[in-house]
């Protein structure tokens, strides 16, 4: 019966592990050292970029068969963490994790921060912020050109409503994961 149960559990934990969805990873890791004079005095600060690239392994669904089908590509989601160590302990100070988007205007960068994310485009220039509401899963957004509330859809693109007086109406702009910035 001890035999049972424990095969029982087993194959439970196995049934729950085999849900999730497979997805390809990969993962590169790159430190340089940099020194900077600081009042006078030359300190070398250490800084690692790790860049991780996910995308999903899906199949054509094909009416016939479940097995053999040709393999689809769908978007690689393109996330990049920045650490920096000002000082020689073995713990990074400071980190941002920077995601990449696109949508009808171009390309922009997400990084991250205590509060919420900042809007970059592609040339590195501030557009906006996003701060997370008390809900967490609505952000408040403020860019050049509008105010409005953002949230992350289920596919991880970035949806922004907002109410556009010109139009009267209500506006959905959505910022898609990107690749190939």
């Amino acid at each position: 019966m001890k035999n049972l149960i424990y095969a029982f559990s087993l194959l439970m934990v196995t049934g729950a592990y085999a849900q999730n969805k497979p997805v390809d990873k990969v993962e590169e890791t790159k430190t340089k050292t940099i020194k900077v004079k600081k009042d006078g005095e030359v300190v070398e600060n250490k800084v690692k970029v790790t860049t991780t690239k996910e995308q999903q392994v899906k199949t054509k669904a094909e009416k016939n068969s479940t097995i053999n089908n040709d393999r689809v590509f769908p978007k690689v989601k393109v996330t990049k963490t920045v650490s920096v160590d000002n000082d020689n302990d073995p713990f990074y100070d400071s980190t941002d994790k920077i995601e990449y988007y696109t949508n009808e205007d171009g390309k922009y960068l997400f990084t991250s921060n205590k509060k919420g994310f900042t809007m970059s485009d592609a040339q590195n220039n501030t557009i906006g912020f996003a701060a997370r509401s008390t809900n967490n899963q609505y952000y408040i957004l403020n860019m050049n050109n509008y105010s409005g509330v953002g949230y992350f859809n289920n596919d991880g693109n970035f949806v922004v409503e907002y109410y556009n007086s010109d139009l009267e109406m209500l506006v959905n702009k959505e910022f898609k994961t990107d690749t190939k910035f």
